[in-house]
């Protein structure tokens, strides 16, 4: 046994050895269990034992030193930590015997944390619940935490929903001071005090689904010598809303009117989206109208934008205007359609031949009972009606990038592929389109040419593929191409009921009618590239376990599903019937499979896979992990 001055021999030793270690800096990554790693600022990764887990949260940012192991594997020893960001989060609550804790609902967090009986703020087993950390583990490696907001049972989806906007800092409801607010400015505003010129004399439709109310455009359209005169009123919001209230700072959190099954989450509270602001039938509103020259090959010019009074003289369903024009049993009151839809034809040959073409994929919807059960999932195919509105607002967007030229505005850009993948994909294009291989796919006409040589090769899904080497689009408050649309200049201009942006476009607009230069601050375009997707974020997460249920109570089945993308493990795929998607399990297959991550194929001896495929699968399980299919194998 040793003494006490040989204790401080080697406790000497031991930390002289540290101190002459390199010290690094990282972040944990938790893996679920209860052991971790540390990622170093360089990008690698070092094996981060239990004892040391236990003293830190995943996503704790630490100082660490490398210790080498008996086996010459090595070992994170934490050092310090430097920060912490996790302070509030939201888990289930779970009563174990006489312990009592929240289980978060990262997927990388190991375990749960304690809850004092004193803290638990009412809360039930299994009940969804919003809690905050109050003992960081660092010093005991046991932390605490406590409950701040019982969101509601597991089993009802009401709290899923709830679940998914307060991760996101979003309501579910707007508060009586912005519904008061609200409803004065839908009140207040003279639309004859405005000044625009009235036009409600234009008999302009609105196309929409039966059930919107929220109407931010109109179209109307009428022959002119080598074409068609398009014009586009779009619900002059701005009208209602000064920049200095506070339903304008609510819908810059929020950003886009966010459509869940059976709940709608507007932008603006209804009293101005659904009533003062929308474009209702037979009511005189004000908007600003978007004037173009169509000829006879879809292309545009003469554009102009006016600020008028206008009135919907029809609203109109997609699949009414779709059944007339395609069974050419128009109404005799509405025979401007046949204008409208020759006209939106045209344009969509300009874009075919000058754009980049648009992958048609369907749309999901899913409906839900008064509980938010599903209660069916409907396919919605690309119809007549949709394609005469999807170009009336590409164009009329297009339009309005080119008119505001250098003017600063919110431009949406692309850059084509991700900057990593040019030189790569050139293999792909020698191997199945040698005739564009040697253009430069950084120039936005040669990225063009390869988009368009792509979607005609038919022994490889080319086209599909390299939509997936995509970068992300970002806004910016100056004009630059977007790779994806193959068009030199974009903005959105056309739902500023609806969405942010197009509301700001739609003050900048009328600055530039009135001879004055807008601005665009920088921090207003990094929180539309940081925040704009979160409404998108919150309706996939909710589709996604709407879906997995109504999945699971289904019958016992074959689907028809389509690969939709690959990994080395195995494929994702989607039932083509209700867009549903789920995982198939290769990488335990008694077929060893090869992954080719350039073409993104899988294959064996006996089977190759590839994007686009069309399976027939069952349901093998859904967990935690989600779905998981099983493929059948006909005899």
């Amino acid at each position: 046994m040793l003494d006490l001055k040989s204790l401080d021999v080697l406790n000497s030793l031991k930390t002289e050895i540290q101190a002459n270690k390199e010290v690094f800096t990282g972040t944990v990554k938790g893996t679920g269990k209860s052991f971790g790693f540390v990622v170093a600022e360089d990008g690698t990764e070092t094996f981060l034992a239990p004892d040391e887990m236990s003293k830190v949260f995943p996503g704790d940012k630490v100082t660490f030193i490398i210790e080498e192991q008996a086996d010459n594997k090595t070992k994170a020893i934490l050092e310090t930590l430097v920060s912490s960001d996790l302070s509030e989060f939201i888990g289930t609550y779970v009563s174990r015997g006489k312990a009592q804790g929240v289980e978060p609902f990262q997927t990388n967090f190991p375990g749960w944390l304690f809850v004092p009986p004193s803290q638990i703020n009412g809360a039930q087993s299994k009940q969804i619940v919003k809690a905050s950390v109050t003992r960081h583990p660092w010093d005991s490696g046991k932390a605490q935490a406590k409950v701040t907001d019982v969101i509601g049972d597991s089993g009802d989806n009401r709290t899923w929903y709830k679940m998914s906007l307060l991760e996101h800092n979003l309501a579910m409801a707007f508060s009586e001071e912005e519904l008061t607010e609200a409803q004065r400015l839908a009140e207040s505003l003279d639309i004859e005090s405005l000044g625009y010129r009235d036009r409600t004399d234009v008999a302009f439709i609105t196309i929409d689904s039966k059930s919107t109310k929220d109407m931010d455009d109109a179209l109307f359209v009428s022959p002119i010598d080598q074409g068609w005169r398009l014009e586009v009123a779009i619900a002059d919001a701005s009208a209602f809303l000064p920049e200095s209230s506070i339903i304008d700072a609510r819908a810059k959190q929020q950003l886009t009117t966010c459509y869940l099954p059976g709940l709608t989450l507007p932008m603006v509270p209804n009293c101005l989206s659904n009533e003062a602001m929308s474009l209702k039938e037979d009511v005189i509103r004000p908007a600003l109208v978007f004037t173009m020259d169509i000829d006879t090959n879809g292309e545009a010019s003469n554009f102009s934008i006016e600020p008028c009074l206008v009135k919907n003289h029809a609203k109109l369903s997609y699949e009414e205007v779709s059944e007339w024009i395609g069974t050419d049993s128009i109404p005799t009151q509405y025979n401007d359609l046949k204008h409208l839809n020759d006209c939106t034809q045209a344009m969509a040959l300009w874009r075919g031949n000058n754009a980049n073409p648009m992958l048609n994929r369907p749309d999901y919807r899913i409906r839900v009972d008064e509980q938010l059960v599903v209660t069916s999932i409907e396919k919605e195919t690309r119809n007549i009606a949709r394609t005469i509105v999807e170009e009336s607002m590409v164009l009329t967007n297009y339009m309005t990038a080119l008119w505001f030229d250098q003017s600063p505005a919110l431009f949406m850009t692309h850059a084509g592929f991700k900057g990593d993948r040019h030189t790569e994909l050139k293999g792909l294009l020698r191997d199945y389109c040698p005739s564009v291989s040697d253009l430069d796919s950084t120039q936005l006409d040669d990225f063009k040419k390869i988009i368009q040589q792509a979607h005609l090769v038919e022994s490889f899904p080319l086209a599909t593929l390299l939509t997936k080497r995509f970068d992300r689009g970002i806004w910016q408050s100056s004009p630059k191409p977007h790779f994806g649309l193959g068009l030199t200049a974009y903005s959105t201009v056309t739902s500023p009921i609806r969405k942010y942006s197009d509301l700001v476009m739609h003050r900048l607009i009328k600055l530039k009618l009135s001879g004055q230069t807008g601005a665009v601050r920088a921090e207003l375009v990094q929180h539309f590239n940081e925040k704009g997707n979160v409404t998108r974020s919150i309706s996939n997460a909710i589709e996604k376990r709407l879906g997995q249920q109504w999945l699971e109570a289904q019958p016992k089945q074959e689907w028809q599903v389509r690969v939709t993308h690959i990994t080395v493990n195995g494929l994702i795929l989607q039932i083509i019937e209700n867009g549903i998607t789920g995982f198939m399990d290769l990488k335990r297959s008694e077929e060893k499979f090869s992954y080719d991550p350039l073409r993104m194929t899988l294959k064996s001896e006996e089977t190759h896979y590839q994007l686009n495929d069309e399976l027939v699968v069952t349901l093998a399980k859904i967990d935690d992990q989600g779905i998981t299919f099983k493929l059948v194998v006909k005899s």
